[in-house]
């Protein structure tokens, strides 16, 4: 017998999606998220638990676990890459917002939220400039940097994330203005990239530089954007 969902769960799932969808179309391309516990963390650990493999016991250790948001044509059918890791252990399963519960998507719409701009205000309502972490003599904006390392502005963005960014607040709504990169962040891909040329590998001192300058300390995540970079620059 199929089950049936209330009324009012159809109605709250189809007002989260519709939220969602447009979210998804607004991004610029790629987005990787580390998941914090929640609802998406928790579905992609009941995935791991429904395979055969399944170890019972992964609760009891500190995975990391995370996604990667692929939009497409049809925002409704972007791909939604998750992944659970632990030293040699990996666990990989997709799926698409149509497969979402309410929970879900409402937890997706809260991680997807800071790598959006917030809709334009139509109010005649005073400007306001947020400056957070304002660019310096040490920055480049995307076009300095897309053209330094010999990339589109699109990839970019998905490839290394921003050093900084700058806000700005119009009738009580935010939106990003402008996403700039450390000079010396650049110098080392660009160096980097000229070494992969010669056949020579990145260095753990290269994965450190990046890891401080942008993943929050994090080697494996600094050298999958290292590898990622590398890979587009063939």
């Amino acid at each position: 017998m199929r089950a049936l969902i209330p009324p009012t769960m159809n109605e709250q799932v189809s007002d989260s999606i519709l939220k969602l969808v447009p979210m998804i179309d607004a991004l610029s391309g790629e987005v990787f998220l580390y998941l914090n516990d929640g609802p998406l963390k928790d579905k992609l650990v009941e995935s791991y638990l429904e395979t055969e493999e399944a170890h019972g016991d992964i609760l009891e250790f500190e995975f990391d676990a995370s996604l990667r948001i692929i939009p497409a044509a049809d925002s409704a059918a972007a791909t939604i890459e998750g992944r659970l890791e632990l030293d040699d252990f990996l666990y990989q399963t997709s799926f698409t917002v149509a497969e979402l519960d309410a929970d879900e998507t409402t937890d997706l719409l809260e991680q997807l939220q800071p790598h959006c701009p917030a809709p334009s205000s139509e109010q005649d309502q005073p400007r306001k400039n947020i400056l957070r972490k304002k660019q310096g003599n040490n920055l480049l904006n995307i076009g300095s940097a897309s053209i330094t390392l010999g990339l589109s502005q699109r990839a970019l963005k998905t490839l290394i994330p921003c050093s900084e960014m700058r806000i700005v607040e119009e009738g009580g709504d935010k939106s990003i203005e402008g996403y700039y990169w450390n000079k010396g962040l650049i110098a080392r891909f660009e160096a980097l990239a000229a070494q992969h040329r010669q056949g020579q590998r990145y260095t753990d001192d290269d994965a450190a530089f990046v890891a401080e300058q942008c993943c929050d300390g994090d080697m494996k995540w600094a050298r999958d954007i290292i590898a990622g970079f590398l890979q587009h620059k063939r």
